[in-house]
């Protein structure tokens, strides 16, 4: 895992951590299996405005990039992340419902379908987060950075509710954490 993950001591220091794993050169956060790449190939031009991002203090967790195959395969755009709610961006992502995207803040979420493959449901929001889900997903960093992801962490999905496109939602994201 990595030490640097163990001495963060906020949520922009879990940011700063992710940004340097997303490109590739920092280590794998605790969140995440070590088994898998920093971005998969399909995905891998997100990587910057995802460091950019996270740099910002919108600690990304999870996310992809909106595709479609035409045969039934497609995905939505999408970003699941945790800001500190005092960050001047948390403001300016909740203001992205406005550009017409779905925005959910909390650990509530509506059931939306994210992924389709055949046709069928595939990846889905659509769950409660448990309320000891932050200690698990983040195990092993600094307990001043998991009590602030307690405190004032809160999480967001963003989603652009279009099938397969995937020249929006980015570019919003950028403009909202400059």
């Amino acid at each position: 895992m990595g030490s640097v993950w163990r001495e963060s001591r906020t949520i922009a220091d879990l940011g700063r951590h992710m940004a340097l794993w997303l490109e590739g050169s920092g280590p794998s956060w605790p969140g995440y299996g070590a088994d898998f790449g920093y971005e998969e190939d399909d995905a891998s031009h997100l990587v910057p405005v995802l460091a950019a991002a996270n740099r910002a203090g919108f600690v990304t967790v999870q996310s992809q990039p909106a595709t479609d195959d035409g045969r039934g395969s497609r995905q939505r755009a999408w970003v699941e992340g945790i800001v500190h709610y005092r960050n001047p961006i948390f403001g300016r992502l909740l203001d992205l419902q406005r550009q017409g995207f779905t925005v959910i803040r909390g650990s509530r979420t509506p059931y939306l379908v994210l992924t389709e493959e055949a046709g069928e449901p595939h990846t889905t929001l659509g769950y409660r987060i448990p309320r000891n889900w932050r200690a698990r997903e983040w195990h092993g960093v600094g307990r001043h950075a998991l009590r602030e992801l307690r405190q004032h962490g809160v999480s967001l999905h963003l989603v652009d509710t279009a099938w397969g496109r995937d020249d929006r939602l980015w570019p919003a994201l950028a403009a909202a954490i400059r």
